[in-house]
């Protein structure tokens, strides 16, 4: 289902309360690339990357199609880069009081 017509993002359910939020992007190139979120919704809803800052409106507009934002209780990230975090502080906002960042951050050598 699209939620935002303007930027095309969409949520659609691949499992049992497992939702992909997708955004595609054109390149300045003209070649096409996709911002994607995963959320889990369940006693504690869980967003897996919250996007970047300039995308944060369509994803809570997807977020907001299959539940209400204040009730996200954790964002996970996979590593700190804008696109994957840019819009933490404003999913943190939206739900002030109860959503937690869930980061875990390895250094890996050998």
């Amino acid at each position: 289902m699209i939620t935002n017509a303007q930027s095309d993002t969409n949520v659609h359910e691949i499992a049992d309360g497992i939702y992909r939020i997708n955004t595609p992007v054109a390149l300045p190139d003209g070649q096409q690339f996709s911002f994607n979120q995963c959320l889990v919704v369940d006693d504690a809803p869980l967003l897996f990357h919250s996007g970047p800052r300039q995308l944060f409106g369509p994803v809570r507009e997807a977020i907001a199609a299959v539940m209400p934002v204040e009730r996200l209780r954790y964002v996970g990230l996979s590593h700190v880069e804008a696109d994957e975090c840019g819009s933490l502080n404003l999913l943190l906002a939206a739900a002030p009081g109860r959503c937690r960042c869930a980061a875990r951050w390895r250094r890996w050598s050998r």
